[in-house]
């Protein structure tokens, strides 16, 4: 007993320098806080990428404006044109997907086959390294053609392809609705789908029937937010030009269609109908590009209304992917808006994203349609759209109005071209002179915040503000380092701090300054590793 009475004097001693060492170490501030829907009240929770479409997260914008900004369509265009014997009339309707694990780009398009009494295509395939220089690969080693063995159904056309990131069989890897006519007459128009283990050949699912008939590309995806197939298409039948939805939990049995997309008082001055819309999500939230078909005629053209029988592409802008807004020259016009009285004429023309080209001088100067990429494809710090374009009206073969200078010509010259913009660059914020973007009350989790700008020949500082607008000490304006050149990926800093951690899971503003600058985008993100020791 003696014995063990002085071990334990012994011992415990010891153990005490370690415990106290332990007991005064302290977390970093900002490390470990308390969060609770008291705490949080009506902040917006944000993750990812803060674009500037919308006013979901912009309270207030003094002395500055949105600006819809349009892609730079690339030199080398067209990428691809008809320079087979068996691409009789196209391109036409097409895909294009960027596969990651095989570093390649890869592209589905169609050509129309003139067949008795109804319409088909072939669908042939184009792969390429770079995006740019696209080959044809032989794919029936009889005819030494790059034609897909598509669907054997009547009537094959408009399809649309995507390769699954969930499906767990690899005969089903890739998918595609696409229309067709079984009997070829028109009462068994429909929208039906197909499996592939490598996008090359397809077989159809049965039964043939599942979706109400699009006689325009239809448009599927795997929406990862909602965990389910969606495909927007046209409305019908009776095949009307405006736009729907629908969505399946197994790509067999489908919702019946919602229309997203009406024709509005902002479509009236240019008799503006909607040929086709192609979605992407990006991020958070999804885009859409519409073919703005505007008045459709068979006569003459005349001088004053050369716009007449040509499409060129809108954008459109969805935060749940259920419902839509149109984007304008200022950003999205919610649908209430679309309903008043306004220029309409003006607000049209300043909402186009991808313009025709000049009229006689540039390939692409008769119609524009988007290419659909079920995911943005992201090339560096740019995203890539890919479209197809014609120097020809819709029905140049009736307006009198020739697509070549060449009187031989048959028909159009039709090709692929590609288009890019800069990363989060849809919308931007900008000034010429001094102004302020302020944010609605936020929490962010993370120890970095990172604001896509250019601010080349002026600058952009960042102040933190509590939800009573009273600067936040350490992150005021005074303290934060100006950005002052062009970046999609700047680093705000405060006194020479990049890590904002304090300010994270608590409600705070945030107050962008601009001096001669346009910001893009902001994002909370975690650059830093916080592990601790843990006690001994």
């Amino acid at each position: 007993m003696f014995a063990r009475c002085c071990f334990l004097l012994i011992f415990f001693p010891c153990l005490w320098p370690h415990s106290a060492v332990a007991q005064s170490r302290q977390a970093p501030p900002g490390v470990f806080k308390d969060l609770n829907d008291a705490i949080v009240g009506d902040a917006l929770i944000l993750h990812g990428k803060q674009l500037f479409i919308d006013d979901y997260v912009i309270a207030d914008l003094k002395d500055v404006k949105r600006v819809l900004n349009q892609p730079k369509k690339h030199p080398k265009n067209p990428l691809l044109v008809r320079d087979r014997p068996w691409e009789e009339s196209g391109p036409g309707y097409g895909t294009v997907h960027y596969d990651s694990d095989a570093k390649l780009f890869k592209m589905w398009y169609t050509f129309w086959r003139k067949v008795e009494g109804t319409s088909t295509s072939l669908m042939c395939y184009a792969t390429s390294p770079d995006g740019i220089a696209w080959t044809k690969p032989i794919i029936d080693k009889r005819s030494g053609a790059n034609v897909l063995r598509h669907p054997p159904i009547q009537g094959f056309q408009c399809p649309g392809v995507f390769k699954d990131p969930v499906e767990r069989d690899p005969a089903r890897r890739y998918k595609m609705l696409f229309s067709c006519n079984p009997d070829g007459t028109a009462k068994t128009w429909m929208t039906s789908a197909a499996y592939s283990a490598d996008g090359l050949h397809w077989e159809p699912i049965e039964p043939t029937s599942l979706i109400p008939f699009s006689d325009t590309q239809v448009c599927p995806f795997w929406d990862r937010r909602r965990q389910r197939y969606v495909a927007i298409l046209r409305f019908g039948p009776p095949n009307t030009r405006i736009i729907s939805r629908t969505e399946s939990d197994d790509f067999l049995h489908w919702s019946p269609k919602v229309t997203v997309l009406r024709r509005t008082p902002m479509d009236a001055p240019l008799a503006t109908q909607f040929y086709q819309m192609a979605p992407f999500p990006y991020g958070d939230v999804y885009f859409g590009l519409i073919a703005a078909y505007h008045s459709e005629t068979l006569k003459p053209i005349p001088p004053d209304k050369l716009w007449t029988d040509r499409k060129n592409l809108q954008l459109t802008f969805s935060r749940n992917g259920v419902t839509w807004q149109r984007v304008g020259k200022r950003g999205v016009i919610p649908a209430s808006e679309l309903q008043r009285d306004r220029d309409w004429r003006r607000v049209a023309e300043d909402a186009v994203f991808l313009p025709f080209g000049e009229k006689d001088k540039e390939w692409d100067w008769g119609t524009v349609s988007p290419y659909f990429t079920p995911e943005p494809i992201i090339v560096g710090d740019e995203i890539w759209f890919y479209y197809v374009a014609q120097n020809g009206r819709n029905w140049w073969n009736y307006t009198g109005d020739p697509p070549q200078k060449d009187p031989r010509a048959k028909e159009p010259r039709k090709g692929v071209g590609l288009a890019t913009l800069r990363l989060d660059g849809f919308v931007s914020v900008e000034t010429k002179t001094e102004g302020t973007l302020t944010t609605k009350p936020l929490v962010f989790l993370g120890d970095t915040l990172l604001i896509n700008a250019d601010a080349r020949g002026g600058s952009l500082v960042v102040e933190a503000l509590d939800p009573d607008d009273k600067p936040i000490k350490g992150f005021t304006r005074s303290e934060c380092e100006p950005v002052s050149s062009d970046s999609v990926r700047h680093i705000v800093a405060w006194r020479g701090q990049r890590d904002c951690r304090l300010l994270q899971g608590r409600p705070i503003k945030l107050r962008f300054y601009l001096q001669n600058a346009k910001m893009f985008s902001f994002e909370p993100t975690t650059r830093h590793n916080h592990y601790l020791q843990s006690y001994e």
